[in-house]
C-alpha cells in the first residue's frame, strides 16, 4: 500500500458535560476503488508504540461512511445521517453491542484529498453513552513525512 497522503485525524468526544479529543497526523493511502473512496492508515497504541493497527475509512457512493479498525479494539462503525446502526465493539474484556446515531456527515472529497466530517453519538443498551466528532483531512504530502505518533490533548 503506497502511503502518498498526509492525513490529519481530530476525534472529540463528549461525555457527561466533559470533552475529551485526540489528534493524529500520519501518512495514508487513499484511493478509488469501485465507486468508494477508501483512507487507510496506521495507528500506534500510546503504552506500547509498538504495536500497531490499521484504520481504514470508507466512504460509499451514497455518503455512507465505514471506520474499520483491526486489532484488540476492533470494530465496524456504520455511519449514515439520520440513521442508528448497531456495532460489535470488541475490547481485551470481552465485546460489546453499541448504537451508532449519526446526526450529520458532511464530504468534500475528491481526488487530490479533502475533508470528511461527522457528528454521531453511541448509545449502550439504548443509553447515551457519548456524542462524537470525527474530522479528517487528507492531502497528497509534498514529502513523504512519517508522522505516526498518536497526539493527545485534553
Amino acid at each position: 500500500m503506497d502511503e502518498k497522503y498526509l492525513l490529519s485525524v481530530c476525534g472529540k468526544q463528549y461525555v457527561n458535560g466533559s470533552s475529551d479529543k485526540v489528534e493524529l497526523q500520519t501518512n495514508a493511502a487513499y484511493v478509488m476503488k469501485n465507486g468508494s473512496r477508501y483512507i487507510t492508515y496506521k495507528e500506534y497504541d500510546p503504552q506500547n508504540p509498538e504495536h500497531h493497527y490499521r484504520t481504514t475509512v470508507k466512504v460509499d457512493k451514497n455518503n455512507v461512511v465505514t471506520v474499520i479498525k483491526g486489532g484488540e479494539m476492533s470494530h465496524n462503525l456504520i455511519l449514515e445521517k439520520g440513521e442508528r446502526h448497531r456495532c460489535e465493539y470488541r475490547t481485551p474484556y470481552g465485546n460489546m453491542t453499541l448504537g451508532i446515531y449519526t446526526e450529520e456527515v458532511i464530504i468534500d472529497l475528491n481526488d487530490d484529498g479533502g475533508e470528511l466530517s461527522v457528528r454521531y453519538s453511541i448509545d449502550i443498551e439504548n443509553e447515551l453513552a457519548s456524542t462524537n466528532e470525527l474530522t479528517l483531512k487528507i492531502k497528497e504530502a509534498t514529502n513523504n513525512v512519517n508522522c505516526t505518533e498518536n497526539n493527545t490533548d485534553a
